[in-house]
């Protein structure tokens, strides 16, 4: 299991920043690649094509987004599919649950990747929302992935 928190913030350049950061991942995690893994955490980016609410972001970070130009091509989520890994939300849900932020999802920022060699082995996903504490305890809900790791 590999842990990930890459940059946060929302703008073009950050987004920029997050492919390297996972290039930089992959490349450390490339003797493992081949073994059954998963790569869970906070990606802090949206799969491509979907849209930045800018009125649900908060006020705050807005200017981050204009400052970039408006418009942010979302690029890690297409890069881990094209590198050989599945969405674990996207293949277990209709519509993947949101996980940020707690007092009112509306982002899915936080994902697990499998290989796709190892997508057989996923036995469940979800998004803790309950108990109500689940809210308190970060800015993120947390998610929850079930894998067959018993030997072939």
């Amino acid at each position: 299991m590999f842990g990930v928190h890459l940059s946060a913030i929302h703008a073009a350049w950050t987004e920029r920043r997050r492919v390297r950061e996972l290039g930089a991942l992959l490349a450390a995690i490339d003797a493992q690649r081949e073994q059954p893994h998963v790569l869970v955490g906070d990606f802090n980016t949206l799969p491509s094509g979907d849209l930045l609410d800018l009125k649900r972001l908060p006020a705050r970070l807005r200017p981050f987004v204009w400052l970039s130009g408006g418009r942010i091509r979302w690029q890690v989520v297409t890069r881990l599919l094209e590198s050989g890994y599945v969405d674990v939300a996207a293949t277990s849900e209709p519509v993947p649950t949101p996980t940020f932020p707690t007092w009112g999802p509306h982002l899915r920022l936080d994902y697990a990747f499998v290989p796709r060699a190892a997508a057989a082995k996923v036995r469940g996903y979800r998004v803790i929302t309950e108990p109500a504490v689940v809210a308190r305890a970060s800015d993120h809900l947390p998610i929850l992935v079930e894998l067959d790791v018993a030997q072939p």
